[in-house]
């Protein structure tokens, strides 16, 4: 019989989160929707980022298409810029440590031409640490650290395209 009431109570402690959260409107986020349904991604064939962006619009719900006159939404890569720099060296006075940038220039226009999100620049920067004395970087670390950082410019760049208000 005591037994029986122990376990009561822990499955009763158990469930006072579980419908506190249900009671105050929690909800786990979902997909949404892009305030557009066809986008015309204006970058250079073969672009990793322009992949990473057609990929990304699709999953949002948006249809990509391959001509301009066709989109409501019209995205147009101003410019991509990757950079090195050396942040630290070794006691021999070789690289240990650089810092990588991505510097990506864009914009957004509707079908008038207009502005929808003006010229903008992301510039995203990591660390990366040379793997040997003669201050060399891995090839595969780099090649990570550059998915990644594109990514997450894709992310920042479709957070804004979901503010755009287009008409139609």
């Amino acid at each position: 019989m005591r037994r029986a009431r122990g376990s009561r109570r822990r499955v009763l402690l158990c469930m006072v989160p579980a419908l506190a959260a249900a009671g105050c409107g929690f909800q786990l986020r979902g997909t949404q929707a892009l305030p557009f349904r066809t986008f015309y991604p204006g970058v250079p064939a073969g672009s990793p980022l322009g992949a990473e962006l057609r990929r990304a619009v699709r999953l949002q719900g948006a249809s990509v298409v391959e001509r301009r006159d066709d989109a409501q939404v019209r995205f147009d890569l101003l410019g991509e810029a990757l950079e090195r720099e050396i942040t630290a060296l070794s006691i021999s006075g070789r690289p240990r440590e650089y810092q990588v940038r991505l510097r990506v220039r864009w914009q957004a226009r509707d079908t008038a031409e207009t502005d929808l999100i003006g010229a903008t620049e992301l510039t995203l920067r990591r660390p990366i640490t040379a793997i040997d004395a003669q201050g060399v970087v891995s090839q595969d670390e780099e090649a990570a650290l550059l998915r990644d950082m594109r990514a997450d410019a894709v992310r920042q760049i479709l957070r804004r395209l979901f503010t755009v208000k287009v008409d139609g």
